[in-house]
């Protein structure tokens, strides 16, 4: 597969633009953003969604991450996409760009029956409290014998998410308000490993002949214990390969500060760019007082998890983290404010708007 950006022409075009503070973007009065598609839901999420834009330009992020829902294209595909341009027309608003994600290997361990819904959803999504994700039955479980399922894994359902990928792509490939395609979420996670490596490439192989102007990610997620000090300790092979194909070198870090510093003195030898696209856990001492200046200074790219406090309950820890000893539980996970928009951490606020603040200045 050739394509991949010179290090010269991705270094370019992030010297170019501004530092990326974002966050991955859930409307709180959504599950998973599903309502933000459906017909009979999507006015009142469009209302919220506009206020929480508001607040997150106050906040002085310039960014968002979104997973792209298959099952909108699937059923309503043109409905679909002018609801993203809706979307983007919202953003270019506020001067936010979005990185899209496509395809997630966080995934629920249960293979569903039927494997896809008859017809788009409708109403208010159901969940349960007390999860993180608004799910009991979730990826966050530290499940380790079983294999995470997703639709690749059903034959008769990879040509139509390959057709999601390129009709996607090609409409939005000289759009400036896409900023990054994500193009695979976590790949190898749920247990997966490398099942959908030969997925993972192909959804690359049908970007690079689009050849959009905005460059393609996939980012490693799990690191090993002496990753960063022993030469031994290498990604599994498709975060291995997702970081080779990559345009832009994006990764997902939930750990503590010098766990993250290990990864970045990694990462960084490959002469590109790094934008983190998942990180805050302040119950693991992933916090934002030592991450945010620390990317700020070193021009990293930063997208932590959760604005709003809402349905999806990402301020709640991982399940599994429940069992660990020694973890101080009250603490959220992710996002930064109340359901009432008041600051979870008034200093937090502050350190967003400082960094912020100092790039729109430049």
């Amino acid at each position: 597969m050739d394509g991949r950006w010179s290090r010269e022409r991705i270094n370019a075009w992030y010297d170019g633009r501004p530092w990326l503070m974002g966050c991955n973007f859930v409307p709180a009065i959504t599950l998973h953003n599903m309502e933000l598609w459906q017909d009979d839901t999507r006015e009142e999420v469009m209302i919220s969604v506009d206020r929480e834009l508001t607040l997150l330009r106050e906040t002085r992020m310039n960014s968002i991450r979104m997973f792209m829902p298959f099952q909108a294209w699937y059923f309503e595909r043109e409905l679909f996409f002018n609801k993203l341009d809706e979307l983007l027309s919202l953003l270019e608003k506020y001067e936010i760009t979005l990185m899209p994600v496509l395809f997630n290997d966080c995934a629920p361990f249960e293979r569903p029956d039927p494997v896809f819904p008859s017809q788009m959803g409708k109403g208010w999504q159901p969940y349960d409290i007390g999860h993180h994700g608004g799910k009991a039955e979730n990826p966050f479980t530290g499940e380790k014998r079983k294999t995470g399922w997703i639709l690749f894994d059903e034959e008769e359902w990879r040509a139509p998410q390959y057709r999601f990928a390129e009709e996607i792509i090609s409409r939005y490939s000289r759009d400036p308000r896409i900023i990054i395609w994500d193009l695979w979420n976590e790949p190898g996670n749920s247990n997966r490993h490398s099942q959908s490596l030969e997925y993972m490439e192909r959804v690359f192989e049908i970007a690079r002949e689009i050849a959009p102007d905005q460059p393609l990610t996939a980012a490693p997620w799990a690191y090993p214990e002496d990753f960063g000090i022993s030469g031994e300790a290498q990604l599994e092979p498709i975060q291995r390969r997702a970081v080779e194909l990559s345009d832009i070198i994006t990764f997902h870090q939930y750990e503590n500060f010098d766990r993250v510093k290990r990864v970045v003195e990694v990462l960084k030898k490959e002469g590109r760019p790094l934008v983190n696209t998942e990180w805050l856990n302040r119950i693991l001492e992933n916090n934002i007082g030592e991450l945010l200046p620390y990317f700020y200074e070193n021009r990293i790219g930063s997208y932590h998890w959760g604005l709003v406090a809402g349905k999806s309950q990402f301020y709640l820890p991982w399940d599994y983290l429940r069992k660990e000893k020694g973890l101080d539980l009250s603490l959220w996970q992710h996002d930064l404010y109340h359901e009432d928009f008041t600051p979870y951490d008034e200093e937090e606020i502050s350190l967003f708007i400082k960094y912020g603040g100092m790039e729109m200045r430049k």
